[in-house]
């Protein structure tokens, strides 16, 4: 996959459409509550429920997935668990019995800007308001701030590649996801969410599956948080962002295999945060 494309990807899902002025860095979210659960049903490709459990005003995630696959005449239990602390990130397998353990990316990202001085994290801010839009509509997508409500909740839209996604406003929290990517269809819809506090049982890790950890994991996260930083503090950077999304997508557009497409639509399915963070299975 094209690494500037990936780039642009990373830019656009760790950050939220809208960014409030006075947080402390722009992954601080403001959310709407402190506490939720969220249970979403979910159907085409997939079939089946999901639950998201929230705490700490989305410190900590997790998100207990179990849906059908059908395939040949043959039925697929799909049944995992993920969870996200200011640290790691988990995902678990529950029908292989397996697991990995990966460093959050937004702890390297608030440490470098920690390191900025106040003029250069002004910037970041100035960069970041301007960068979501700009840069869906490089890679040929398009966010609308504040859409629709769902739920009681104000959302914004974003939609790309085949996707479209109803989150809370300002935040990574989707309320909808349709998706029609490859002639695949999935819907995901949030039918309830409620407020307050969260048993500690849903983030415990589950019994018997020990997280494989990637050892190269911690280096990518480094790495990307550097670059990301630096393009950030760049006044030129949301420009510049904008004009290699448009240059990358016409680009993948013209070289890339159809495996190289399907899995540049999965790199953005896992970290658009769209179940498990949410993210889709």
């Amino acid at each position: 996959m094209n690494k500037k494309i990936m780039f642009s990807f990373i830019l656009l899902l760790v950050l939220p459409v809208s960014v409030m002025a006075g947080n402390k860095s722009p992954w601080e979210m403001k959310l709407p509550f402190k506490h939720a659960t969220i249970n979403y049903t979910i159907s085409g490709v997939e079939s089946g429920t999901e639950v998201t459990y929230i705490r700490d005003s989305g410190q900590e995630v997790a998100s207990y997935h179990t849906t059908k696959t059908s395939m040949m005449g043959m039925s697929i239990v799909n049944e995992t668990v993920d969870i996200t602390t200011p640290d790691w990130e988990y995902n678990f397998d529950i029908t292989n019995h397996s697991g990995n353990k990966s460093v959050n990316p937004e702890k390297y990202m608030i440490e470098e800007y920690n390191k900025l001085s106040k003029a250069e994290k002004k910037q970041v801010h100035k960069n970041v308001e301007q960068m979501g839009s700009s840069v869906a509509e490089g890679l040929g997508g398009k966010v609308q701030q504040n859409a629709e409500k769902i739920l009681g909740y104000s959302c914004d839209r974003a939609d790309m590649m085949g996707t479209v996604a109803y989150s809370i406003h300002g935040t990574d929290i989707p309320l909808r996801v349709e998706s029609n990517m490859m002639g695949m269809n999935m819907k995901i819809v949030a039918t309830s969410v409620k407020e307050g506090k969260v048993a500690d049982k849903y983030f415990q890790l589950p019994a018997g599956i020990e997280p494989y950890v990637d050892p190269q994991s911690d280096a990518i996260a480094r790495s990307l948080a550097k670059e990301t930083i630096t393009m950030l503090k760049d006044p030129e950077g949301a420009k510049k962002l904008r004009t290699e999304a448009m240059q990358e997508r016409m680009e993948a557009e013209e070289q890339m295999t159809p495996e190289q497409q399907q899995q540049m639509e999965q790199a953005m399915q896992m970290m658009q945060g769209l179940f498990g963070g949410p993210k889709q299975q």
